[in-house]
């Protein structure tokens, strides 16, 4: 029964935990990291800004329009009495044709006087287009440099993506090697315990000293603190874990197998060949150069005319009134060539390619510092990931020969031939190599990573 309820106590426990695998951590890292959404975004204003530029290579159409309604009130200065032309006739002499030829002139002449309020009525309608020809190359290289910026913001989404896979590879297994010494810290203990209480047992039968006793209850008190030291550790890698995938949920906990990962059988030439090919750093430089190299020759354009197609149709009206009747519209087509030749100005285009120019070297100095640094890079990482290996076969007999080591220390122990004190050493010593052990795993599957990564992989 009470075996039951311990099996029942520990399935409890069990379940309040979410075990996580590392692609899943992996997942959640990508979808939580804000930089991550951060650089998305970017990539995304990038493919906008490259459509944008595209577009000026297409006719530019805009339909212009506008109706209006004016009302003027004159001042009464400006506004004359009526004008009578037949009032100077002599009635006498004047005939009938005389008088209707001072009236219409009068009419003629009263029409051409404003009247208070005047109004007016109009309405415009036009369609305008526009088309670049040329331009001396300007908008060809500023469609390439758009094109160029969005394939470094592709990279630059892909150089974050990797690190954040990286980093959190690494305090995946972190908190397993922090797991692994919980482990090595508490089987101690309880090895010292146990010691503990066979020497106590040795002591009521006057088989060994009270010196042996508080040797034995020294040694656990010394591992306690130790316990307590590596718990608190681990609970600090978790959170740093937890914070690193972008969830609070106190109850997950990384689970997977703590081992060795696939060798890389690469010589060193080898992984700076592949290095040099394949780092995503090295194309963001080279494409940085080629940015570059258009923008000189945008600058070198602004010795070369503009030409452009222009071409419109309106519809318009002009009423006396504000009503607009059918026959008031009129029609007006225009098109023409527009062209902008550079004569002078100031030598300000002159600087400007002598600018691009020193922007050009630049990018190629800093491509080719970037393949130095990667150069070493690639050297550091690679010797770092054999000396780890090298360091795990030393490891692994430390481990082998320590283990045996306990065992005889134990065994001269029970059997009245050695001493206690052998038995702490051994112990100590065990612990020790166990830690270096586990230690020496995660070196391995850091730095296997981290070459990985450093000649251009996808992890």
């Amino acid at each position: 029964m009470k075996r039951i309820s311990i099996i029942i106590a520990l399935c409890l426990i069990v379940s309040m935990f979410w075990s996580i695998s590392l692609d899943e951590s992996i997942s959640l890292a990508k979808q939580n990291n804000k930089d991550l959404l951060s650089s998305k975004e970017d990539l995304q204003k990038a493919e906008q800004t490259y459509y944008q530029v595209r577009a000026n290579i297409y006719p530019q159409l805009n339909v212009v329009g506008a109706y209006s309604l004016n009302k003027t009130y004159l001042p009464d200065s400006a506004i004359v009495p009526p004008v009578d032309l037949s009032l100077g006739l002599d009635p006498n002499t004047a005939s009938v044709n005389d008088y209707y030829l001072a009236n219409a002139m009068s009419a003629a002449l009263n029409s051409l006087v404003p009247s208070s309020p005047v109004e007016e009525g109009s309405v415009a309608l036009s369609l305008q287009m526009q088309q670049v020809l040329f331009t001396g190359g300007k908008l060809n290289y500023g469609i390439k440099t758009a094109n160029l910026y969005r394939r470094i913001q592709q990279l630059n989404y892909q150089l974050k993506e990797q690190d954040i896979i990286l980093k959190t590879t690494q305090m995946f297994y972190s908190c397993l090697l922090a797991e692994k010494f919980v482990n090595v810290q508490e089987a101690a203990l309880e090895t010292a315990r146990h010691h503990m209480v066979q020497v106590e047992a040795f002591a009521n039968e006057g088989i060994v000293s009270e010196f042996d006793v508080m040797r034995a209850r020294l040694e656990v008190a010394k591992l306690e603190p130790q316990l307590m030291q590596a718990q608190s550790s681990r609970d600090l890698a978790l959170s740093a874990f937890r914070n690193q995938i972008g969830v609070r949920d106190s109850t997950i906990v990384p689970e997977g197998d703590f081992a060795l990962p696939p060798k890389l059988n690469l010589t060193l030439d080898e992984a700076l060949t592949q290095g040099m090919n394949n780092r995503m750093e090295l194309e963001i430089a080279r494409t940085g150069t080629e940015v570059a190299d258009l923008q000189l020759k945008t600058e070198k354009a602004g010795y070369f005319p503009s030409l452009a197609l222009q071409a419109s149709a309106a519809l318009y009206t002009k009423a006396d009134e504000y009503t607009v009747e059918g026959d008031d519209f009129g029609t007006n087509y225009s098109v023409g060539l527009g062209i902008s030749f550079p004569i002078f100005n100031g030598f300000a285009t002159n600087a400007k390619v002598n600018s691009a120019k020193s922007s050009y070297r630049q990018s190629q100095y800093q491509s080719q510092k970037y393949e130095d640094l990667i150069r070493l890079e690639i050297t550091q990482n690679y010797q770092k990931l054999r000396h780890a290996e090298e360091n795990y076969l030393v490891q692994e007999e430390n481990m082998k020969m320590a283990e045996r080591s306990l065992q005889l220390a134990q065994l001269r122990y029970e059997n009245q031939v050695g001493i206690q004190l052998e038995v702490f050493d051994a112990q100590t010593t065990l612990s020790a190599i166990q830690l270096q052990y586990y230690q020496s795993i995660y070196e391995v599957i850091s730095a296997t990573r981290e070459l990985q990564k450093s000649i251009g992989m996808n992890l």
